[in-house]
């Protein structure tokens, strides 16, 4: 473990990437203690200001503080893209286990299930989730989720075919063990460098998800802050307030940056197949 830690550590665009995604959830956690202003607050006296030293990123048409609103929004965008992933994460492993080691008619049933997840696009999927449900915390959640099911099942699956044919798991056979202590407690362990990977490439795509929902104004309903909300919001003042979608912009593209870079460092310290 310190070997491989040293290794992710040793390269700097893993160690910038690993220091901007904490400072991001230190930032997500504690929203009120760097945000100088309430997201709701309107100021009519401060209707589109530009950047200054009172509000770092502008204020909107309604004199809300845009940095603020961006911290707000970050907030939302990380427990919605965590938390789905966690969720596709779960469920995905449990399908992929079961999928990869039982085979046979189940392996069937699970990967034409995860065919039919993958033959629709993953926003229109979570589009279509959404408007059927409505567009509240859990069932965003849900939506992206189900979106990233299939690639974890495949994941795991793959690995876990491989996985019951080695000769621990068939000892763990002849001592009598259940299937579902092995696949917990012999499969599952050996598949942790696999499903750490698949999570944080996934998580960017996750966010952005998140965001392309919210600009199309079917995330986390108003008045509350989101960063793709923040985007689309400004669409009708490109001109004149640039502001308002830039910023936004950017903390969207700082964020699944360093989410990438830090999904290729895993991928090339912990996935077998670069070893």
């Amino acid at each position: 473990m310190n070997r491989t830690l040293k290794k992710f550590l040793k390269r700097p665009l893993n160690l910038v990437s690993l220091s901007l995604i904490v400072m991001i959830l230190i930032v997500a956690t504690l929203p009120s203690t760097f945000a100088p202003h309430s997201p709701y607050a309107m100021d009519y006296d401060a209707i589109l200001e530009g950047p200054s030293l009172k509000h770092p990123f502008g204020t909107d048409q309604f004199g809300r503080d845009i940095f603020s609103r961006c911290i707000y929004g970050l907030q939302k965008s990380v427990i919605i893209a965590f938390s789905s992933i966690m969720f596709a994460s779960f469920i995905g492993t449990v399908l992929g286990l079961t999928a990869g080691y039982y085979g046979g008619v189940w392996d069937l049933l699970i990967m034409r299930l995860c065919d039919g997840l993958f033959a629709f696009p993953s926003l229109i999927l979570a589009l279509f989730i959404v408007a059927l449900f409505g567009s509240n915390l859990v069932n965003l959640i849900v939506a992206i989720g189900i979106v990233y099911v299939p690639i974890f099942a495949r994941t795991v699956r793959g690995a876990a075919l491989s996985l019951r044919e080695t000769l621990f798991v068939k000892a763990s056979k002849v001592i009598g063990k259940s299937d579902l202590k092995i696949m917990i407690g012999d499969v599952l362990p050996n598949l942790s460098s696999v499903l750490i990977v698949t999570f944080t490439t996934n998580l960017s795509t996750a966010f952005l998800t998140e965001a392309s929902l919210g600009f199309l104004g079917l995330s986390v309903p108003p008045p509350e802050p989101t960063l793709g909300g923040l985007v689309s919001q400004g669409t009708a003042f490109l001109l004149s307030a640039p502001w308002i979608s830039l910023f936004p912009g950017f903390v969207i593209a700082l964020v699944v940056l360093a989410l990438n870079v830090l999904g290729d460092g895993l991928r090339d310290v912990l996935d077998p197949r670069n070893k």
